[in-house]
């Protein structure tokens, strides 16, 4: 008994301590409080206001001005990659940032005031983003990015709710009134549902939905997104997103896979009545963005010396004496062809995986700015296992603005085998001002792709 009673007390004493230790609660969060300037412009007016930026020179803000905005989308799934978006009553910008997970300190939701003093206005792809003016592609680094964006309480979902839509050509009547903004589009059906997933392996995926009104949208997904290999939902819903625009093409980025939401899982269009067979997705057999070189000191790489490829360096050569380099232009990486120079490339030892006949997409622009300066595009020649491709023509103008704006040039049924070697080159002759290769990639079309009788077709490209 006394053995007991000596016993008991240090067994009480700990399972006191230890009740304590559950019980125990953490000291509350204070919420943030915005305590500076109140706002004094519009993400509208600081448009207006700084509508003189270029893609070579940005507004530089140097006013006391404060804007107050709310935070519609940011990098919670890998989909948006260090930037976020903010939107008010008069509309919705981009702003960059040199962070990866901003979305664990500045959520969707969350109200913020932003000191504009000191930051800039810069442009990609004719469109205004709002960033840093020393930052690397104008990302405004961490430590900046928190001194000039203040949270204002806690992040409310309800505030960031999508604008509805149910007619996607609506968006064409007033495109400053929809860019940036977040959307949800109701009642449109994916055009690869059931077969497609949202984005390959490497590279980024281009998938279309479509209204009931039979108007399309593409939906841009990196293979970075959480959501990337989720397969296309059936039937008709609804879908959510930032609605981008690049060069005037629109694009429509998911958050996460919770913007897909509300599909039927049917057609509900009586689809495959005639025993059709449903239509597959493609099969990617290459594909190459040329990563993100950096400069040494004020040089970019020499594609002979560069090793960020996405795929094995092993299989770029450089085949000509003259150098082709990797760059970055208005924040698009790309193969830099010198102009009035014999330079030629290969890629090698593609994989066709048995089959004979591929589709090839590549993106192509030329250095023309001056007025009175063109070029055509197809001076960047293509051979597959040394038989020449023929490319249509397409001329690019300074006049036009379309110095270094990509195009995308589609060749189908180009032959290749389980060895199959690219080659793109220009000639001092045709290659007069310099020609940038943006993007390659090979790839078996799915059943769902009707063709072009011509072969070829060339379009300009979002490459956001």
């Amino acid at each position: 008994m006394k053995l007991l009673k000596n016993i008991s007390l240090p067994l009480i004493a700990s399972l006191a301590l230890f009740a304590c230790e559950r019980d125990y609660d953490a000291p509350l969060l204070t919420e943030p409080e915005y305590t500076g300037p109140s706002a004094n412009i519009t993400i509208s007016e600081l448009r207006t206001q700084t509508a003189a930026a270029t893609e070579d020179t940005p507004v530089i803000i140097s006013q006391d001005q404060v804007l107050k905005a709310v935070i519609t989308g940011n990098d919670e799934s890998g989909n948006i990659f260090k930037k976020i978006y903010l939107q008010d009553e008069t509309g919705a910008i981009e702003m960059e940032v040199d962070q990866s997970s901003v979305y664990n300190y500045y959520p969707v939701g969350q109200t913020v005031y932003v000191d504009l003093n000191g930051l800039s206005i810069s442009v990609y792809g004719d469109e205004q983003q709002l960033g840093h003016p020393q930052g690397y592609l104008y990302r405004t680094p961490w430590e900046d990015f928190e001194k000039h964006v203040s949270k204002d309480g806690w992040a409310n979902p309800e505030n960031a709710k999508p604008l509805v839509i149910d007619d996607i050509s609506t968006i064409n009547t007033n495109p400053d009134a929809y860019k940036f903004k977040l959307i949800q589009f109701t009642g449109v059906t994916f055009q690869n549902g059931g077969t497609g997933i949202f984005a390959p392996e490497s590279g980024y995926g281009e998938e279309n939905i479509t209204d009931s009104h039979g108007n399309t949208l593409m939906i841009r997904t990196s293979n970075y997104a959480s959501f990337a290999g989720n397969k296309l939902p059936t039937g008709k819903g609804n879908v959510t997103g930032i609605l981008g625009r690049f060069r005037g093409t629109w694009q429509l980025t998911l958050r996460t896979a919770s913007d897909v939401s509300d599909f039927t899982g049917s057609s509900e269009e009586g689809g495959n009545e005639g025993g059709e067979q449903t239509p597959s997705s493609e099969k990617v057999l290459f594909q190459e963005s040329f990563g993100t070189p950096e400069k040494s000191g004020n040089y970019w790489p020499y594609l002979s010396d560069y090793k960020g490829f996405d795929n094995p360096a092993s299989m770029f050569e450089n085949t000509s004496e003259e150098k082709a380099s990797v760059r970055i232009v208005s924040n698009l990486t790309n193969v830099w062809f010198p102009g009035n120079k014999d330079v030629a490339i290969a890629i090698k030892g593609i994989n066709a995986q048995g089959n004979t006949s591929a589709t090839l997409e590549y993106q192509v622009g030329a250095n023309v700015y001056n007025a009175g300066e063109k070029q055509d595009l197809n001076t960047l020649k293509v051979k597959c296992n040394g038989q020449e491709l023929s490319i249509p023509s397409k001329e690019v103008t300074g006049d036009a603005k379309q110095g270094n704006t990509p195009f995308k040039m589609t060749i189908e049924n180009v032959t290749v085998s389980d060895n199959t070697t690219l080659e793109f080159y220009c000639t001092t002759t045709d290659n007069a001002y310099g020609l940038r290769l943006y993007n390659v990639k090979l790839y078996v079309p799915g059943s769902s792709t009707s063709g072009n009788e011509e072969g070829t077709t060339i379009e300009p490209t979002p490459e956001h």
